[in-house]
């Protein structure tokens, strides 16, 4: 399967928050490309995310890049599923907003 992207997707493991409204959700950050953000988060009360992240969401996702730097990516969801390994998964493709420096660095480096 060939698949058509604007980048290419860089596999990085880095825990981080996600800010929706008022609720801070931990999450994995799994890849990233130029435009996009790839993560996993655990969930035990699978009710409260969906009914506030779906697709169109707009949220942001704080973390600390390989270089130490606190980057603050505002992203909108555009897909999100979920999956039942030993417990409960939701799986969430973002499309970052005006991608700031910090991040485009953290692209090139990974």
């Amino acid at each position: 399967m060939n698949e058509k992207r604007r980048s290419k997707r860089k596999n990085i493991r880095i825990d981080g928050e996600m800010i929706v409204d008022d609720l801070v959700i931990a999450c994995h950050i799994e890849n990233i490309s130029e435009h996009g953000i790839y993560v996993e988060i655990d969930s035990n009360d699978p009710l409260d995310l969906s009914s506030r992240i779906s697709v169109g969401t707009e949220l942001s996702i704080h973390f600390q890049s390989l270089s130490d730097e606190l980057l603050k990516v505002h992203c909108k969801v555009i897909w999100s599923y979920r999956a039942e390994p030993q417990g409960l998964t939701e799986k969430i493709g973002m499309e970052v907003i005006f991608p700031p420096p910090g991040f485009i660095d953290l692209y090139n480096e990974a």
